[in-house]
């Protein structure tokens, strides 16, 4: 039997392909286009991990609030009109049969 030697850790560790190399630097780049987005500095999050993440967490949910209450307003004033036309044609439908 041919029995081969196990690579030592070092060399497993830092083994990497060229594929993971271009896998790496994709994953890098959508996460900083994902952090930059959500106005995080990456100085910041060396000096105060937490707290960024926690400014970040809040903005969004400020945002996420915000284009609800939008949407809401909107839904509204949508269903001011398209409501009673539904009940009217509802009705019409009904005496048809």
């Amino acid at each position: 039997m041919n029995e081969t030697k196990p690579r030592p850790f070092l060399k497993r560790l830092f083994a990497i392909s060229p594929g993971g190399v271009i896998r790496l630097v994709a994953i890098s780049v959508v996460v900083g286009i994902v952090l930059a987005l959500l106005n995080i500095d990456p100085a910041t999050v060396w000096s105060d991990f937490f707290g960024t993440f926690t400014r970040a967490w809040v903005k969004t949910w400020h945002a996420l609030s915000d284009a609800m209450d939008w949407a809401f307003e909107y839904f509204i004033l949508g269903a001011i009109l398209v409501v009673p036309v539904f009940i009217v044609l509802r009705i019409l439908k009904s005496l048809r049969k």
